[in-house]
């Protein structure tokens, strides 16, 4: 399994596009984002449902993701139980 990290940039944030994470990944692997392991099956199903982009809260241990027409905020727990 290989493991992509992402660092998180304190003073201004971060902010990245759903597809740019997970291109060239497998279904099996994960992406380090802000210290929190996502799966690229998840993140392709979120995807799916119109999210692109997210962005981390690191304090809070929450990903904020939104789309034209979707929003929303997710725990680590949540995005990987997310059906």
């Amino acid at each position: 399994m290989q493991i992509q990290t992402i660092f998180l940039d304190e003073r201004t944030g971060f902010l990245m596009k759903i597809e740019e994470l997970i291109a060239g990944k497998n279904e099996g692997q994960d992406v380090q984002v802000a210290g929190a392991s996502l799966p690229i099956s998840a993140l392709k199903r979120f995807m799916d449902d119109g999210y692109t982009h997210l962005k981390p809260y690191q304090a809070e241990k929450t990903f904020s993701f939104w789309g034209k027409t979707r929003t929303g905020c997710f725990s680590e727990q949540e995005i990987i139980k997310r059906p």
